[in-house]
């Protein structure tokens, strides 16, 4: 039986159906566009960094030292809850992010030292994850022999050297005065970063860096670019010096970019 109603009477509910039908269409491909999107968004996320803990012999440092040598490297050394350290770890992430084609043509390995109560390998993970930047290593080191080692080798007379260019009445003689006779055990380098040239190699003793700024003291206050801390720096018959842990990192990743060009530091 044909219908009684015009053509005009059935448009209405024509248009309703394609109205509905358009809708579902919708619906079905905003939700097919949003599990690829989730899909693609899951397929991409990275693994957390993880420091890796050293052991005794320190091998696995010095395997990525020596993992390839025609590149400068960099080496930080850096408590994961001292507040100075934080700062520095702050002050290298910032200003790697700025020069990423100086910190691609270097290896840079981040120590984080149990050097204060509140340190451990926990810690030093939760640092790792907030100060991680693009070419970096990290690794924990819970009993110091890095910083313990450098001091040994690279700075043996470094207190007494000091000791023999500050003014008598210097800020800093009176503490250095009470660690003149202390062994490298009790006053690691720590606070630190250390620039190695390429061409050096890691093996049963460290070799010289080129160049390396330490922290001495911090105000505690993070005012990039100003004056926060004293650093010792470049060399220990040198007197220290009024700096910011920004300064000190750009200085460093200078100074990498310098040596992959052959030039040599002052």
């Amino acid at each position: 039986m044909k219908s009684i109603l015009s053509s005009n009477e059935r448009k209405p509910e024509t248009a309703r159906r394609l109205t509905f039908a358009s809708a579902l269409l919708l619906l079905v491909s905003l939700l097919g566009a949003g599990c690829a999107c989730c899909s693609k968004m899951k397929s991409s996320t990275k693994s957390l960094p993880e420091p890796t803990v050293l052991d005794e012999s320190v091998e696995a440092l010095k395997k990525q030292f020596n993992a390839d040598t025609s590149k400068p490297r960099v080496l930080a050394l850096f408590s994961p809850t001292c507040g100075g350290c934080i700062y520095g770890a702050k002050a290298l992430q910032h200003e790697a992010q700025k020069f990423p084609e100086i910190v691609e043509r270097a290896d840079v390995m981040i120590v984080w030292m149990a050097m204060l109560e509140s340190d451990n390998e926990r810690e030093a993970r939760k640092a790792v994850r907030k100060f991680d930047f693009e070419g970096a290593h990290h690794f924990y080191d819970g009993e110091r022999r890095i910083g313990t080692r450098l001091m040994a080798e690279q700075f043996p007379n470094a207190v007494r050297d000091a000791l023999e260019i500050l003014p008598r009445d210097h800020e800093l003689r009176e503490m250095l005065e009470s660690r003149k006779d202390l062994p490298p055990e009790k006053m690691p380098m720590w606070d630190a970063v250390l620039v190695f040239p390429p061409g050096v190699k890691w093996e049963e003793r460290s070799p010289a860096p080129i160049w390396w700024t330490k922290q001495t003291s911090f105000i505690g206050e993070e005012k990039p670019g100003k004056m926060t801390a004293v650093f010792w720096k470049k060399s220990t018959r040198q007197p220290p010096v009024n700096s910011d842990w920004y300064l000190e990192a750009r200085e460093a990743w200078r100074v990498s970019g310098d040596a992959n060009n052959g030039i040599r530091q002052p």
